[in-house]
């Protein structure tokens, strides 16, 4: 387990304001999962590619936004892509280029990629928001 100890430090350093931590069991298991805590939803799972082991997780808070990363064995840091949500504070939302049809096929995309991960985060789920800053958690077709 000492090659997952970069992985470890690196997500628990990003979520230590919130005291969130990898389990301890999924990472001597290589185990994938998820963590409530604090106003965050987290989905795990470890893997492996041509540049070595990692840990991909996107993580969900209805004031901070979405994140989505890599954390690879050696080190490495990757941002992925995310859900983009429109600025609820914005004077007219529907001047935003949030609401363009690129901007919704691109959520669609990103979606799509996060449910072949097996990140789908089915709405109504318990635990899980269904909704973010005024747009639901998934963009309709």
């Amino acid at each position: 387990m000492p090659y997952l100890s970069r992985i470890t430090a690196h997500f628990n350093q990003r979520f230590a304001h919130w005291g969130i931590q990898l389990p301890p069991a999924d990472l001597a298991q290589r185990r994938r999962g998820q963590l409530s805590q604090s106003g965050w939803c987290i989905w795990y799972l470890f893997d492996a590619d041509e540049q070595g082991d990692y840990l991909d997780y996107y993580a969900h808070h209805p004031v901070s936004g979405d994140e989505h990363r890599r954390l690879r064995a050696n080190g490495g840091r990757e941002c992925l892509p995310a859900l983009q949500w429109p600025d609820p504070d914005r004077d007219d939302p529907a001047e935003t280029p949030c609401e363009s049809r690129a901007w919704q096929a691109e959520n669609r995309r990103i979606a799509a990629l996060l449910t072949a991960k097996g990140f789908g985060i089915p709405a109504g789920a318990p635990g899980v928001p269904v909704r973010t800053r005024g747009r639901p958690l998934h963009p309709s077709p």
